[in-house]
C-alpha cells in the first residue's frame, strides 16, 4: 500500500474518533459523568416531539431609537449647562442646575422619533448650536427658526441602531434564559421578530419565563421634587410657570372621576419640611385610568420634571384581593443612576422581618456617583425607578458609601415577593433590553406524535434500516458490509455534526436525515454496480474498482450539487421546521459524499491492493 492510502485512512479513523467523542455525552447507556460534564455538545430535542413552549417578540425598533433620541436630549441639556456656565464637571446635572438651565433654554421631543427642539429664551443662543457641537454628537440640524432649533438624529445612527437592536435583544434575552439555569433553548431572530422555544411541560413555568423576557429592566435612580406645585396647579385648570401651553388645547384637563389629589408629610432637604402633591387612584382600573390622565397633561409638565406611576401602599385593613391603588410621584426628570452602573444583583433576605428584597453592587463610577448624589441630598426622597415606574420612594437619611444599594418589593405575601424579586435579580443582572419587546403568538405545544406513536416510529424505523443493511449484505457480500459500515459511520456524522453547533431535532429534521441515510445507500449501490459491470465486462477486481467509482462518481456528485442548491434555497428563505430540514439535508449531503465516496474507496483499495482479492460482488477476477 502506498503512502497516500494510510494518509486517508488515518483522515477516515479520525473522523469516526472525533464524531463519537462529540456524541458521546448524548448516548445514554454509553456515556459517562465524566463526559457529560467535560464534553458540552447536545442533541437538543425540538417542541414537536418532547412538547414545550414557543414565544414571539417583536423588536419596538421606533421605540428604541426614540430612547437614543432622549439620551441625546439629555447629552445636549448637560453641555448647554456647561455652556452658560450653570454645570462644571462630567457628572450629570443636579436638579437645582435643571431647574436654572430651563430658565434659559428648554429641550422638548418632537412626534417623530429621531427629532427634538431646543428653544432658547434668548434668540442670541441659537449660535451655541455649532457645526462641531453637532457633529460631535451625531446629530443634523434639520430647521431653525428665530429661538428655536430642530435638531435629529442621523440617518447612519438610525440604520446602525436598527441593524444591532434585534442582536442586542438576543443577546440579553439568551443572558436572562442562563440565568434560569434552563437547558436546550432555542433563540432566534427572524426579521425584527425573536423566536424562543423551550421544552418541557410547565405551563406556569412558561409564564414565568415569558414575564421575564418581556420586561425591559430599564432602572434609574431619581430625585423627587416634593416641593413642586405642577400638580395644584394643573387640577385646578392653570397653565405651571415656565410652560407654554399647546394651541390646540390650552388649558390642562380636569381631574377625571375616580382620581383624587392628595398630599403626604415629607422633607425635601435639611430641615425642610413640606406637604408634597400626588394623585391616587383605586379600582379594578386604577393604572389605566391614571395612566390615561398623565398621558393627557404632559405638554404642561415643565421642563426637567417628569410624574411617574408607582403602586400606592395596602392599607393595613385592606382585605385579601381587594383591588390595587396606584398614585405618582413627581421626579427631576435626569436619572442621577441607572442600570448601567451596576455590576452585580443578589436577593436577600432582611433579618428583621425575614421579607426578601434585592441587593444591588454597583461598578466603581455608579459606586462614585451614588455615594455624592445622597451625600449632596440628604433628607431628599430617591425615587428607584423600574421600566418607567416608581418602585419605591425612600427618604435618602444619609450618606450612602459602600456601592450597595437595595429594592424592596412589597408588602404581599413572602413567596410572591420572593418569586418577584428573583426575576427582578435576573433581569438587572442580565441587562435591560435595547428595546420593549411586544408579544407575539404563543403556543403551548404537547408533543405531535405522541409518546407512543414515537415509540412505534423508532421501532418502525429501527426494522426499516435493518431491513436495508440485511439486503446490502446479501445481495452484494462483502461490498454490501462495506456499504452497511459506510451507511452508519454516515449517520454517526451527521448526528455528531447536529450536536456540535447545538442543534434541535425535530419531525423536518428527522425526514431530512433520512433522506440523506437513503441518499447515502443509493450512493453504494450506483458504486457497487458499476464495478459489476466492469468486472463482467472482463477487467481486472483492481482496473473494475477504479473504473467503477470513477464512472460512478459524475453521477453521485450531479445528483447532491443539486440536491445542495435546494437546501442552501431552503435554509435561505425557510423558516422553522423547513429550516430544520435544510439544516440536516445539508449535513447529509456533505456527509454522504465523505463516507459513500472518500471512505468506501478506502476500504476497497485494501481489499484489492492489500489483500488482493481474487473475487468481488460474485464475480471472479478474469484478469489478475
Amino acid at each position: 500500500m502506498n503512502r497516500g492510502w494510510y494518509w486517508r485512512l488515518g483522515l477516515v479513523l479520525a473522523s469516526i474518533v472525533a464524531a463519537f467523542a462529540v456524541l458521546w455525552p448524548n448516548i445514554p447507556k454509553v456515556s459517562t459523568p465524566w463526559a457529560r460534564q467535560h464534553i458540552p455538545f447536545r442533541l437538543n430535542e425540538g417542541l414537536d416531539i418532547r412538547g414545550g413552549a414557543r414565544l414571539s417578540y417583536d423588536v419596538q425598533i421606533g421605540q428604541a431609537i426614540g430612547e437614543r433620541r432622549n439620551r441625546q436630549i439629555e447629552d445636549v441639556r448637560e453641555q448647554l449647562a456647561r455652556d452658560f456656565r450653570i454645570h462644571r464637571g462630567q457628572d450629570r446635572l443636579t436638579p437645582d442646575e435643571v431647574t436654572q438651565l430651563a430658565q434659559r433654554v428648554t429641550l422638548t421631543a418632537l412626534s417623530n422619533n429621531r427629532q427634538f427642539a431646543v428653544r432658547f429664551r434668548d434668540a442670541a443662543d441659537v449660535s451655541k448650536i455649532t457645526s462641531d457641537f453637532l457633529s460631535r454628537r451625531g446629530l443634523v440640524r434639520v430647521s431653525s427658526s428665530g429661538s428655536t432649533v430642530v435638531l435629529s438624529l442621523r440617518q447612519e445612527e438610525v440604520t446602525q441602531l436598527e441593524d444591532t437592536a434585534v442582536r442586542q435583544a438576543v443577546e440579553t434575552i439568551t443572558n436572562r434564559v442562563d440565568e434560569l439555569a434552563i437547558k436546550e433553548t432555542s433563540i432566534t431572530a427572524r426579521g425584527e421578530t425573536i423566536v424562543v422555544e423551550v421544552p418541557g411541560q410547565n405551563e406556569s413555568e412558561f409564564n414565568r419565563i415569558r414575564d421575564i423576557i418581556r420586561r425591559t429592566a430599564r432602572l434609574e435612580f431619581k430625585i423627587l421634587d416634593d416641593e413642586s406645585t405642577v400638580l395644584q396647579d394643573i387640577t385646578s385648570g392653570r397653565v405651571p410657570q415656565g410652560v407654554t401651553a399647546p394651541t390646540d388645547h390650552p388649558t390642562p384637563p380636569s381631574l377625571p372621576e375616580g382620581i383624587s389629589l392628595q398630599s403626604e408629610p415629607t422633607t425635601a432637604g435639611r430641615g425642610r419640611n413640606v406637604m408634597a402633591s400626588f394623585l391616587y387612584a383605586t379600582g379594578a382600573d386604577a393604572r389605566q385610568k391614571l395612566q390615561t390622565y398623565l398621558d393627557a397633561i404632559r405638554p404642561f409638565i415643565p421642563e426637567g420634571r417628569q410624574i411617574l406611576m408607582g403602586k400606592a401602599d395596602r392599607a393595613q385593613n385592606a382585605a385579601p384581593g381587594s383591588p390595587e391603588s396606584w398614585r405618582t410621584y413627581t421626579v427631576f426628570s435626569v436619572a442621577q443612576v441607572d442600570g448601567s452602573m451596576i455590576s452585580d444583583a443578589q436577593v436577600a433576605l432582611d433579618p428583621q422581618d425575614n421579607h426578601p428584597y434585592v441587593q444591588l453592587q454597583f461598578n466603581r463610577r455608579g459606586a462614585e456617583v451614588f455615594d455624592r448624589v445622597t451625600n449632596e441630598n440628604v433628607k431628599k426622597r430617591f425615587a428607584i425607578v423600574l421600566d418607567e415606574r416608581v418602585n419605591s420612594a425612600p427618604v435618602i437619611r444619609q450618606r450612602i458609601s459602600g456601592g450597595n444599594a437595595s429594592i424592596t418589593l412589597g408588602a404581599d405575601d413572602p413567596q410572591s415577593v420572593l418569586r418577584e424579586a428573583n426575576e427582578l435579580m435576573v433581569v438587572l443582572r442580565a441587562g435591560a433590553l435595547p428595546a420593549p419587546l411586544s408579544e407575539g403568538k404563543q403556543d403551548y405545544i404537547g408533543p405531535t406524535l405522541g409518546s407512543d406513536t414515537i415509540r412505534n416510529a423508532q421501532h418502525a424505523m429501527l426494522v426499516g434500516i435493518g431491513l436495508v443493511l440485511a439486503f446490502m449484505a446479501i445481495y452484494y457480500g462483502a461490498a454490501g458490509w462495506i456499504a452497511n459500515s459506510a451507511v452508519l459511520v454516515n449517520l454517526l456524522m451527521q448526528l455528531a455534526a447536529l450536536a456540535l453547533f447545538g442543534a434541535t431535532i425535530t419531525l423536518p429534521g428527522l425526514a431530512g436525515l433520512a433522506l440523506t441515510v437513503g441518499m447515502s445507500v443509493d450512493n453504494n449501490v450506483l458504486i457497487n454496480e458499476r464495478i459489476r459491470e466492469e468486472l463482467h465486462a472482463g477487467k481486472s477486481i483492481r482496473a473494475a474498482v477504479d473504473a467503477g467509482y470513477n464512472h460512478a462518481f459524475t453521477a453521485i456528485f450531479d445528483g447532491h450539487v443539486t440536491t445542495f442548491i435546494s437546501g442552501v434555497v431552503l435554509l435561505q428563505y425557510g423558516t422553522g421546521p423547513v429550516k430544520g430540514f435544510a439544516v440536516t439535508l445539508l449535513i447529509g449531503i456533505i456527509a454522504n459524499l465523505f463516507t459513500g465516496v472518500f471512505a468506501t474507496r478506502v476500504v476497497f483499495d485494501w481489499l484489492v491492493r492489500g489483500l488482493k482479492v481474487k473475487r468481488l460482488l460474485g464475480v471472479a477476477a478474469q484478469k489478475a
